[in-house]
């Protein structure tokens, strides 16, 4: 990717600059904000050369929390000026990067390339971005919300002992007629 001529959406004058986020991981940043546009082309190459190689992908040895600024608005593609889509990395919502999918690059934040290296995402991001990706973190964030709804009303004591007999339950050989006995009252 040149970067002589991509700026930031920040307001930058200057000019986005080569930037190595890992050895062998080349992208391009701005010294104003701190984002980072990296190519998935680039990312694919460092990707597969982990995979070949005895060192293990970047991961941090021990989770740290790391400061993200994620934007609340989605950018503008430095390359092509289309409208990257805002893409979620974890069901918790903590950041979510910008994809332009013609152009296939990333922009990201300032902090969130280590956010996912402290994550173990920053070899998933393929698997983390795809269609069926986003859909497996929503469904988690949904499931995630009807759990808290059903703490709020049941109360977490309950809702422990329910999960606990639920694991109970799916160990049990005759597990139907376990729960026949229960909802028939026939226990007496």
């Amino acid at each position: 990717m040149t970067t002589t001529r991509l700026r930031c959406n920040c307001g930058a004058t200057a000019s986005l600059k080569p930037l190595a986020l890992e050895p062998g991981l080349h992208a391009a940043d701005c010294a104003e904000c701190g984002a980072v546009l990296l190519q998935m082309s680039d990312w694919r190459r460092w990707r597969d050369a982990q995979a070949h190689t005895d060192a293990p992908p970047a991961t941090a040895a021990e989770p740290i929390a790391t400061e993200t600024q994620d934007h609340a608005h989605a950018r503008h593609c430095p390359a092509c000026a289309r409208l990257m889509e805002r893409l979620s990395v974890d069901a918790a919502g903590a950041f979510r990067v910008d994809r332009c999918a013609p152009c296939q690059c990333l922009w990201l934040d300032r902090g969130e390339w280590q956010a996912l290296v402290q994550r173990g995402l920053a070899s998933q991001l393929d698997n983390l971005l795809s269609d069926g990706g986003q859909r497996r973190l929503q469904a988690e964030r949904l499931q995630a919300t009807r759990m808290q709804a059903l703490r709020q009303r049941h109360g977490s004591d309950r809702i422990d002992e329910l999960q606990r007999i639920r694991s109970w339950l799916a160990e049990q050989p005759h597990r139907d007629e376990l729960l026949a006995l229960l909802r028939t009252g026939d226990l007496h």
